[in-house]
């Protein structure tokens, strides 16, 4: 099967680079439809809404807000084909009752194009701001695995009940069930040993932030560890910021010219915020590590037409079903990157 190409929704304003560099910073409905209907022309096998209550995912404070993440694809899937929703969800923000009941709509909606991936979240003051109590890493990340059991046990059973340190539910009914069988695929990121045990035990797709292979290796390594005492399997994803350009050359100038820019005041920002954020950005070091997000740079998906092509298949031989790319002009360079990279590349399988 082909390595499958995700993109970023912009539902959250302010672009994806810590840099003082031109990027498309758009985060309105409006933008959000034609990137979306753009990528479903194109062949984009899916697209993932972040999900933010505080600032941004960038350089930018996030001063023009936030789309949900549930609520858009919901207004998005009339206007698309063929592409598949991913929507990021909170557990102390989104009960997994709700989340239950919406996601069983918005698969209906999409007619089995949706997706979770649920984030355990890091960012304290985000969550404290709001009233939702702030938990240690391993105890959030003991919370989601009960919410985990809670939504997949909704969506498979006629009745469902559970009891656990953070969920009780009583004989519980959610209607209708998602179109996917048995349940729509359900996605998670985190870097930290709690999160590839808990991905092993319960989760469909692993997404890892960039770093060379060797890291993401020993990552999908473990993960398939935990997998294999509970006979399962999990596919891997890769975040990635695409500078792919004619020559080397033209692509490197313009990651320097990118990085030289770097905003030094969000970078330093994002690491106080992300402190809790145990695993993840562990091991990033240099200035460009902190610029794109998710360190998106460290996947090395910059050069030329050709050697980003290379890049992407030596991912996918070491496992990696999916690439979650970003671009700092999506709607200029999105075409380009499937015609001249991603040309030979199909399938749009996302079970």
């Amino acid at each position: 099967m082909s390595v499958q190409v995700a993109i970023w929704g912009a539902n959250i304003s302010g672009g994806f680079l810590r840099s003082e560099a031109e990027q498309e910073k758009d985060g309105s409905f409006a933008y959000n439809l034609r990137l979306t209907q753009f990528a479903d022309a194109l062949g984009v096998d899916a697209i993932l809404f972040p999900t933010r209550y505080l600032g941004g995912l960038g350089g930018e404070d996030g001063s023009d807000g936030q789309l949900d993440s549930l609520s858009i694809v919901g207004a998005l899937a009339a206007h698309t084909e063929r592409i598949h929703f991913i929507s990021a969800v909170l557990p102390g923000f989104v009960p997994p009752v709700t989340l239950a009941k919406m996601g069983a709509t918005l698969d209906v909606i999409t007619s089995g194009r949706w997706h979770v991936n649920l984030v355990s979240g890091w960012f304290q003051g985000e969550q404290e701001m709001f009233g939702v109590p702030w938990m240690s890493h391993s105890e959030r990340y003991r919370r989601s695995e009960e919410y985990l059991q809670v939504v997949k046990g909704l969506w498979q059973h006629e009745e469902f009940s559970f009891r656990g340190d953070y969920y009780q539910i009583h004989a519980g009914r959610i209607r209708p069930f998602p179109v996917q069988k048995p349940y729509p695929a359900i996605f998670q990121g985190g870097n930290s040993e709690e999160a590839q045990i808990m991905a092993g035990k319960l989760s469909d797709w692993y997404f890892m932030n960039g770093a060379p292979l060797d890291e993401l290796q020993r990552q999908m390594n473990r993960v398939r560890e935990v997998a294999a005492l509970h006979n399962r399997q999990v596919r891997f994803a890769v975040n990635a910021f695409v500078i792919a350009r004619e020559t080397e050359r033209e692509a490197l100038e313009e990651f320097q010219y990118i990085v030289e820019r770097a905003d030094l005041t969000a970078i330093n920002k994002f690491k106080n915020h992300a402190r809790g954020a145990a695993g993840m950005w562990s091991r990033a070091a240099a200035i460009s590590d902190f610029v794109a997000n998710n360190e998106g740079f460290r996947t090395g998906l910059v050069g030329s037409y050709q050697q980003v092509r290379e890049k992407i298949d030596e991912l996918h031989r070491a496992g990696i079903d999916m690439i979650l790319t970003a671009f700092r002009h999506p709607l200029d360079e999105l075409g380009p990157f499937f015609e001249e990279v991603m040309r030979a590349q199909k399938g749009n399988v996302m079970s």
